[in-house]
């Protein structure tokens, strides 16, 4: 399957937000995240916007769901979201419970392991809960992903995975061939051109 590529919108004004999607989607992006900060700022409102404005693409709420496992489920799916995130901390019932409403509807759950310090340890237990994809999280404050040897300890169960931060045209051609989606975030929305960022990035993965 080609690498699946996800623009993070982690940003609180929505129209700035859909601004930076649309040139990203002139580029050839068809994958959007509506950003944990997005969802503070503006509330589903973003999911239902992004939803409304590109039908055809895949919408993911990063709702970093740590309770309420099938409300928050609920929300996402019923706002026009196809994915939506729990914690990788998060109590396996929580888990559970989001996952029960994915099914239901028929969408999908991410797990984050952001926080995690050795994510091999949560994994199976992950796998056994039934989650739809897994994503190796860095964040923002923490800097770089670069635990690319937990990528080929883990690969192998049937399940996406995929990382986040700091992903950019040079690292992703690290890690094209090693996952199946990734999260870019601030390459394009911090960018002084972000369609041209946008190319730059989805053009490295070509090579």
């Amino acid at each position: 399957m080609p690498l699946e590529v996800f623009l993070s919108l982690d940003l609180i004004h929505l129209e700035e937000a859909l601004d930076i999607a649309e040139k990203a989607r002139s580029a050839g992006f068809r994958c959007f995240e509506a950003g944990t900060p997005l969802i503070k700022s503006e509330g589903m409102r973003s999911v239902k916007l992004l939803r409304g404005r590109f039908p055809e693409a895949i919408i993911f709420a990063d709702t970093k769901t740590m309770d309420t496992g099938y409300l928050e489920a609920m929300l996402a799916f019923s706002s026009g979201a196809d994915i939506m995130s729990v914690m990788a901390v998060a109590p396996d019932e929580t888990i559970r419970e989001a996952v029960r409403r994915a099914r239901e509807d028929g969408k999908e759950v991410i797990a984050d392991t952001l926080g995690i310090r050795d994510p091999e340890t949560r994994i199976g237990r992950l796998i056994e809960l039934d989650v739809d994809r897994i994503c190796l999280h860095k964040g923002v404050d923490e800097g770089i992903f670069s635990e690319f040897d937990v990528l080929e300890k883990i690969r192998g169960h049937g399940i996406k995975i995929g990382i986040a931060g700091g992903i950019d045209a040079t690292t992703i051609r690290d890690v094209a061939k090693k996952v199946d989606f990734v999260m870019v975030g601030r390459a394009v929305t911090k960018a002084s051109d972000p369609r041209r960022a946008a190319e730059e990035i989805l053009s490295a993965i070509k090579v």
